[in-house]
């Protein structure tokens, strides 16, 4: 108690000495040093403690939302890198003659039927697919030469004619040819039907490479006394009648869609080259050339769908022009610079090396995977009507396709757009594994010029 007073007149005492401009007494004897009180000492060490203390958790705090995927659970996350890391190496599970090429495989069907009932067809058959069915480099050296492919007629003749039937006739082979489409050689075999009587309508079934590619297509053009019409055959549709309908328009187009669907999920290069872009779907780049995340789901979503958009604009083109034999570019340079394509997407991912704008590049570089495509349909021989329409469906296709995967992607990448681990960590590891698949197909390729 006599403490307690003794402070409190000491603390009067003070109060009525002049204070100095930080409002503690003036000391003048101590050469005008200012007096702070005791108990005002330690409110003050106390209020910087605790100042120090809500500092230290404020950035504790941050760092913590920092290394946070989001709001994104751990499984979540989990899900997102495996997904993510699939569509990378999806590529790396599927056998070398499927991976080296933009397409896995295809073949041109051309069936003529006359007033008469009589029967001709032309059938073009990829030499890289007949390679690997029949085996036509006995020589091993990368090379089949003409000597090679009239060395092995009969096995070809025999290998398609088990694949290729029609409901009461008997095919017999006329001549072999040698054709090229898109730069790729093509083995032409034509032949001729000796068809009896049927009362029902006859059917075509085609069974050509389905056990060894199940992504293979056979692009068949029909054409009657009534009309023309294309089909697309699958492991899934083998069989079509050679009869025409009206109703059977509608279902082609359809095919052509599906076919567009399947050019990106099985086209591998789309495939990665889509999956390069979504890394940082849904981020914007700065003027400093650093990468921003977006502030609503609605402005990614938009950003990642003109891309596409502008992605699809640019194949559609390159592909509309090779249709109508406009543009002819060889596969065997399309192939490396569609690599190409890729492994400067990669970079740009971790440094700006192209136009800030992505649209921009997703254009520019879709002119270049066009034109893997770009004539595929022409050889189908279509009347401009009818390869308008396959165009459309396939185009559409493609763009189905790819919002597919986006729609996979956009949302998780959304909610993991502010997580300083995915922006530093996670997405430049995802660029540099879809570079080095790029690298290696671009040195397989450019070592198949040879």
């Amino acid at each position: 108690m006599r403490r307690d007073r003794r402070l409190d007149r000491r603390h009067e005492r003070d109060s009525r000495r002049p204070h100095g401009r930080r409002g503690g007494p003036i000391d003048r004897r101590g050469g005008g040093r200012i007096l702070w009180p005791r108990r005002r000492i330690l409110r003050h060490t106390l209020a910087r403690r605790a100042s120090r203390l809500a500092t230290l958790r404020r950035r504790r705090g941050a760092c913590r939302r920092c290394l946070r995927l989001g709001t994104v659970d751990p499984l979540r996350a989990t899900l997102t890198l495996r997904l993510i890391l699939a569509l990378l190496a999806i590529t790396t599970a599927t056998p070398p003659q499927t991976a080296c090429a933009h397409l896995s495989s295809d073949s041109y069907l051309h069936i003529d039927i006359d007033a008469q009932g009589r029967i001709r067809g032309q059938w073009d058959i990829a030499l890289r697919d007949l390679d690997a069915a029949v085996g036509l480099d006995t020589s091993d050296d990368g090379l089949v030469t003409w000597g090679l492919l009239k060395a092995r007629r009969i096995a070809i003749e025999a290998y398609a004619s088990e694949r290729l039937a029609i409901d009461g006739c008997a095919l017999q082979g006329r001549d072999l040819l040698v054709d090229r489409h898109a730069g790729a050689a093509y083995a032409v075999l034509r032949f001729e039907a000796e068809c009896r009587p049927t009362p029902n309508e006859r059917q075509l079934h085609y069974r050509l490479l389905f056990d060894i590619d199940p992504t293979h297509r056979g692009l068949l053009t029909l054409v009657t006394p009534s009309g023309e019409r294309s089909e697309l055959l699958s492991p899934e549709r083998g069989d079509v009648a050679l009869d025409p309908s009206a109703a059977e328009e509608s279902g082609s187009f359809l095919r052509f869609v599906r076919f567009g669907v399947d050019h990106i999920l099985f086209g591998h290069d789309h495939l990665l080259f889509v999956a390069v872009l979504m890394i940082f779907a849904a981020f914007r780049r700065g003027e400093n050339g650093r990468w921003k995340p977006l502030d609503g789901f609605g402005e990614c979503a938009l950003h990642t769908l003109t891309m596409l958009t502008a992605f699809t604009a640019a194949h559609a083109i390159t592909l509309s022009l090779g249709a109508f034999r406009l543009v002819d570019a060889p596969s065997r340079f399309v192939e490396p610079a569609i690599a190409a394509t890729i492994m400067a997407a990669a970079i740009d991912n971790l440094r700006a090396i192209l136009p800030r704008a992505r649209w921009m590049v997703a254009f520019g570089f879709g002119l270049v995977h066009g034109l893997a495509f770009a004539t595929a349909l022409g050889p189908m021989g279509l009347a401009p009507s009818k390869l308008l329409l396959a165009l459309a469906g396939f185009n559409g296709g493609v763009e189905l396709g790819q919002i597919a995967v986006a729609s996979l992607l956009m949302p998780i990448m959304f909610s993991m757009r502010r997580s300083l681990v995915y922006a530093r960590a996670i997405a430049p590891a995802l660029s540099l594994v879809a570079f080095t698949i790029a690298l290696a197909w671009f040195v397989d390729r450019v070592g198949a010029l040879r």
